[in-house]
């Protein structure tokens, strides 16, 4: 095993290779996909193909963002052992919030200009309006702010998180999997996904991103990242597998059966229950199964 000095290149193998995906994701988007976006080529629909991209969206949306998230909380308590918690807070200030300004107050608003001349609506006039309301947009920004808040949040916390745990065991993964899922569904109730919160935070998703990051700072000292048991992989794989199946089921069945019928994005109904456990269910055997498969697969990437 790799001291913790050394640079674990299969993890900016995954990393990169889950960025692109993030693209591929976004322009879904632009192609049909339910979600919000700058730009739409061609709205969500009932057709085939916007139907396909929404699911392939609603796939990525209950892990990708995730494992960035536990990922980054790897990386913060050997972060701090070298450089303090004021000196590091401080670094991780100017790191992230730089180009949130920028991108909020330069590229944001230029984005939304952009968009808006497909409606007929002039560039200059539409930047110059925006900066007059002092338009803040965070766009895809929004990952760096809620990184500074939960460091923030959990930097007090690491020497007691970080002592070494052996690896979850299956009942606190569901017990986990539940809170997450009772947790959102809860949020959704008052921010239905879709609906953003301060600066562009979709709160509907985060019991999953707070958790996965905490579970990162934890795992950091005994390298649960990189020691992932097969027989966990194994588990949690089968459950994404059936698990993955649900909510389409449930949507159809929701078009045929009243009682079922309701929005997904939240509020008391069948589908909302369903989706909100879906995502921790699926988002485990995706990340469990990426993790240990990426560290074999590129342990010695090429040029």
């Amino acid at each position: 095993m790799k001291n913790h000095e050394s640079r674990d290149e299969w993890v900016d193998v995954l990393r990169g290779w889950v960025a692109l995906l993030v693209v591929v994701h976004h322009t879904a988007l632009m192609y049909g996909a339910i979600g919000s976006w700058f730009w739409h080529e061609k709205n969500p629909d009932n057709s085939f193909s916007s139907l396909l991209l929404t699911a392939f969206c609603t796939f990525n949306q209950a892990w990708f963002m995730g494992l960035f998230f536990l990922l980054a909380g790897v990386y913060v308590p050997p972060a701090l052992a070298r450089k303090g918690a004021s000196r590091y807070l401080m670094e991780r200030l100017v790191r992230l919030g730089l180009p949130l300004l920028i991108f909020g107050c330069v590229l944001g608003p230029l984005t939304i200009a952009l968009a808006f001349t497909s409606k007929g609506f002039a560039f200059q006039d539409t930047l110059m309006s925006l900066w007059r309301q002092s338009r803040f947009e965070s766009g895809p920004l929004w990952f760096v702010a809620a990184l500074w808040v939960m460091t923030c949040v959990v930097t007090p916390f690491v020497p007691w998180l970080q002592r070494v745990r052996p690896f979850p065991s299956l009942a606190s993964m569901w017990v986990a999997a539940l809170l997450v899922g009772a947790s959102a569904f809860l949020i959704r109730l008052v921010w239905p996904v879709g609906q953003a919160w301060w600066i562009g935070w979709q709160l509907g998703y985060f019991p999953s991103y707070v958790l996965l990051f905490i579970a990162g700072v934890a795992g950091a000292q005994s390298r649960w990242w990189v020691d992932v048991p097969a027989p966990s992989v194994s588990t949690w794989r089968r459950v994404m597998r059936w698990a993955v199946w649900l909510l389409p089921l449930v949507f159809i069945a929701g078009s045929l059966i009243p009682w079922m019928a309701g929005p997904a994005v939240g509020g008391w109904n069948v589908q909302a229950v369903v989706y909100a456990f879906w995502e921790p269910l699926v988002a485990w055997g995706v990340l469990l199964r990426l993790l240990r498969w990426s560290q074999n697969r590129f342990a010695s990437p090429s040029g």
